[in-house]
């Protein structure tokens, strides 16, 4: 976000500095909710009544998703003996749901615009449950199948955006119990399904079909409770207060909506992202071994009736319901505290789940306190885990994040299912159990150990997504110093295609209406950069940035409506359009704004009449230079703050390049800033301002245009690829800018 700074650090002493960079962490910390306050109010008080009706509405829906499915997989074996079906088959069919909603209900959820959340969260909500409920009128498999996939592509539609509105239904300092309130829905669910299911398997007044339309039934009311749901802002109130306590500014690149390819980059290259889906797949691994206790203990041990396995599964939702309830003020308290402190509760959770795993196969034939004990811990973890890794991603990127995380649980129920049902079926007898789910508790020290990473990495990655971490303070501290943003710069950039590194700690900057110049011999890395700059390579390390804006992880479409415009020389145009319907297509990167793009069409015909002569021309049938000639007329449609030019003077005549640089100027004289890639040194010098030299993927000289000039013999040391000497020039130190220490 773009920040602006209340003091320069040269208006403060040396020793005030760290001060100052400790008081700017601390506000935005604060305004997240990350206060050190731990005196908790209750829950009227900490949240209004508005906030209160999303919780117990988002509450409600998952109770409606949980409800049914558990219903369903505790009666699955009396489902298949009664259609004359495998208990594989409905198994089957759930699995295949649960994948479906990850691969394809998720991505699809990040189409849903962001003020359109509430009325989609009912859609899918009531439309889920009315599925479940359809599921089971028709006896027939290719029915069940059909509805159970169309449930699991709705429920991957929904579950993106319910997770995200809890995150945003609240402010920061309740985040904990509202989240913890929804989550407690899903095991009221949970609870009510596995009554259903005792209730027909026990034989007290319903059977089967029965208990399944019960809980369709059950699960449509429940579902109705979306309607208490309301409109809230991308963030909820954490980007008002965020700014207010920072002195920030509206963050363009907050306003556009990311791509899901787009935003899945900037979520996985968060270090703390990485390190907790890993943990979502310990919880959905905890959650798949949980789900699948009651089939072992029948078909195996056979130590439980089938109505007590039923009974078993509302005990322990019940149970973790109230611990849950009864955990949340303290998990409230860790928010505020810090964020290692919250994210410390995630590997304690986990090993509570998979001390419960452990326990069900040692301690028999009692299961209750041990399923109970799985539930707590992997709630715990969840709830922990939701607040943990939401808070280091932009607003934004919420329910893309929230969707790859939900892929990861289901990735994880699967493998348990997988692994105990392999070794359980592979030794056999009473035995089976026990060794089942000593086996399922093995991954806890994988899982021990990430999250542990996962502790290091959070402060950081919060400190960044805030604006308050390093390398941002530097940022901010040259720009105070030098009392300019730059249109565009590098710092720090680091590229390899595969193994093999062509960018090494590039860093470079363009000012405001400043042209620039990037040379050097063929194959050090210009274009490369350019690449970089244009948001069509992602680089391994660095940051790159528009009129101080972080774009790292923007897409190159993104970077033209923020202002950065490329022409590629010799790829510039489309040969088989003609010059304004290669304009008009180019138009379309400003949307449908016709009357924008008309109005941008003339002008570029105005200040360029050689192409208005040839408006109805082919592209393919113009001269190089005139090909040129349109692609930088291009420029005068989008209006960029900053055109780069990739080798626009190649294999032109020495004449047509005199009418391009013309261009050029006319373009820079509009306020447009330039960033020229050449390799005619001897055209960019007498272009542009400044100009920086490459050689094997570094910077190894940045100065004044003009004054190089003046020193042919190190224009030509630098144009072979020679560093200059100690007599030729003193060397260049950049700061952390990218300008001239």
């Amino acid at each position: 976000m773009s920040r602006s700074l209340p003091t320069s650090p040269t208006d403060v002493g040396v020793d005030e500095v760290p001060t100052l960079e400790a008081s700017v962490r601390d506000a935005a910390r604060t305004a997240v909710g990350i206060s050190g306050d731990i005196t908790i109010p209750k829950w009227k008080v900490a949240a209004p009544t508005s906030a209160r009706r999303r919780v117990l509405g988002l509450s409600l829906i998952n109770a409606s998703i949980s409800l049914p499915l558990t219903t369903l997989l505790l009666l699955s074996p009396e489902i298949a003996r009664d259609n004359n079906w495998t208990t594989t088959t409905v198994g089957g069919t759930v699995i295949a749901a649960a994948i479906l909603a990850g691969l394809v209900g998720a991505p699809l959820s990040d189409r849903v615009p962001f003020n359109r959340r509430t009325a989609a969260s009912v859609v899918f909500a009531v439309n889920s449950a009315v599925f479940a409920l359809l599921m089971n009128l028709i006896p027939a498999f290719g029915w069940f199948l059909l509805v159970a996939l169309a449930r699991g592509v709705l429920f991957g539609l929904g579950a993106p955006i319910w997770r995200t509105l809890a995150f945003d239904s609240t402010v920061p300092e309740a985040r904990a119990r509202a989240i913890a309130r929804t989550h407690m829905g899903t095991l009221i669910g949970s609870a009510l399904g596995g009554a259903c299911a005792w209730i027909a398997i026990a034989g007290l007044t319903i059977g089967t079909g029965q208990a399944l339309l019960l809980s369709g039934i059950l699960a449509v009311i429940l579902s109705l409770g979306s309607l208490l749901l309301t409109e809230t802002k991308v963030g909820g109130a954490e980007p008002d207060r965020l700014r207010r306590a920072m002195g920030q500014v509206d963050d363009p690149v907050a306003g556009l909506r990311p791509s899901w390819s787009e935003s899945t980059l900037r979520v996985r290259s968060i270090p703390t992202v990485k390190f907790a889906l890993t943990s979502y797949v310990a919880i959905g691994w905890c959650a798949g071994a949980a789900l699948i206790v009651p089939v072992i203990r029948l078909s195996q041990a056979r130590e439980l009736t089938d109505g007590t396995a039923a009974l078993v599964i509302t005990i322990a939702s019940a149970v973790a319901f109230l611990t849950l309830y009864l955990v949340a003020r303290g998990l409230e308290k860790s928010v505020r505290r810090s964020p290692e402190s919250l994210a410390a509760v995630i590997p304690v959770g986990l090993i509570i789940g998979f001390a419960g795993l452990l326990l069900i196969g040692l301690v028999r034939p009692v299961i209750s306190p041990q399923l109970a004990l799985a539930t707590i811990g992997g709630f715990l973890a969840w709830v922990a885990l939701d607040i943990t890794m939401l808070s280091v991603i932009q607003p934004e990127d919420r329910p893309t994040a929230v969707g790859i995380s939900l892929f990861s649980a289901i990735g994880g129920s699967l493998l348990a299912l997988l692994v105990i049902s392999a070794v359980s079926s592979l030794i056999g007898g009473s035995a089976a159990y026990a060794v089942a789910f000593a086996v399922a508790s093995l991954p806890m020290i994988l899982f021990w150990r990430r999250s542990k990473k996962l502790i290091r990495a959070v402060g950081p990655d919060l400190d960044a997504r805030l604006g308050v971490d390093d390398e941002t303070q530097d940022f901010d501290e040259a720009v105070a110093e030098s009392g300019s943003v730059p249109v565009l710069s590098a710092r720090n950039i680091d590229f390899a295609y595969g193994s093999v590194q062509v960018l090494f700690d590039v860093s470079m900057r363009v000012n405001e209406g400043e042209m620039v110049a990037l040379l050097g011999p063929n194959g050090v890395g210009k274009t490369t950069l350019l690449r970089v700059l244009s948001g069509l390579e992602s680089p391994q390390a660095g940051v790159v940035r528009l009129a101080g804006d972080n774009v790292t992880d923007v897409n190159a479409s993104k970077r033209v409506a923020l202002g950065l415009s490329q022409i590629v020389g010799g790829n510039a145009v489309f040969g088989s359009m003609t010059v304004y319907e290669n304009l008009m297509m180019y138009g379309f990167s400003l949307g449908r704004d016709r009357a924008s793009i008309k109005e941008g069409i003339d002008e570029a015909f105005q200040v360029f009449p050689k192409i208005a002569d040839r408006r109805n021309q082919l592209g393919s049938t113009l001269s190089g230079g005139e090909q040129q000639m349109l692609g930088l007329s291009k420029a005068l449609i989008t209006k960029p703050k900053i055109l780069v030019v990739d080798e626009f003077s190649l294999g032109l005549a020495p004449i047509v390049v005199g009418e391009l640089l013309e261009m050029v100027r006319q373009l820079n004289a509009r306020g447009t800033a330039i960033l020229v890639v050449e390799q005619s040194v001897n055209v960019a010098l007498n272009l542009v301002d400044r100009c920086y030299f490459m050689e094997k993927g570094e910077i190894v000289y940045e100065g004044n245009a003009k004054d190089l000039l003046a020193q042919p013999e190190l224009v030509q040391a630098l144009s072979l690829g020679g560093h200059p000497t100690a007599a030729d020039s003193d060397p260049v130190t950049l700061d952390k800018s990218g300008s001239p220490a």
